[in-house]
């Protein structure tokens, strides 16, 4: 059996190899690629926009809310079709039978009209929240004020938004520590 010569491989590796262009080259003639990924991550404009919601559920009945995300995005976008929001939500919700304030992480697919600072349109969106709930107003299962704090999962689809968490009783007194809240409604 007759070897196989491996020059013609070799020269064509080293052709293919000194061709390509060199990344991070010291002469500033091309840039290296943590260089470009700093560049487009400086393009990216912070932004904070207002969303609202309002549910019917338990234990708050009926509530309406007002929150912020606090998300990047580049510079040009005005976000007047479709766009990804992500990041940090905070949000308060007053209600007939309290009030709730939340914070977490959100991810929303929405639209908001030109130049407004409200997305008008929460096509799709999923966030978790610390959530704290103070009750007010007493129901036939308990009957004194109660402040709650816990963690909250909301889930958007079409504007149609889907809520459930699980809080524990901040006070210590006889009775049951937990809570399991649920909610549904308009809005994220």
């Amino acid at each position: 059996m007759k070897p196989k010569p491996i020059l013609g491989p070799a020269a064509l590796l080293a052709g293919c190899l000194l061709a390509a262009p060199s990344y991070g080259a010291e002469d500033g003639a091309e840039r290296s690629l943590m260089e470009l990924v700093r560049e487009e991550d400086e393009r990216l404009k912070v932004r904070w926009d207002l969303f609202p919601r309002v549910r019917a559920g338990y234990p708050q009945s009926i509530s309406a809310g007002l929150g912020v995300v606090r998300y990047r995005l580049p510079e040009s976008w005005e976000c007047v079709t479709t766009c990804p929001f992500r990041g940090l939500t905070l949000q308060v919700e007053p209600g007939i039978r309290g009030i709730q304030l939340s914070a977490g992480f959100g991810t929303l697919v929405a639209e908001k009209r030109r130049k407004a600072r409200f997305l008008s349109d929460v096509h799709l969106a999923f966030g978790v929240k610390g959530v704290l709930l103070h009750r007010w107003d007493s129901s036939a299962l308990d009957s004194a004020e109660r402040t709650f704090a816990g963690i909250e999962l909301s889930h958007t689809v079409t504007r149609i938004n889907f809520s459930i968490g699980t809080l524990r009783r901040l006070e210590r007194v006889q009775g049951g520590d937990w809570i399991v809240t649920a909610g549904m409604g308009w809005g994220f």
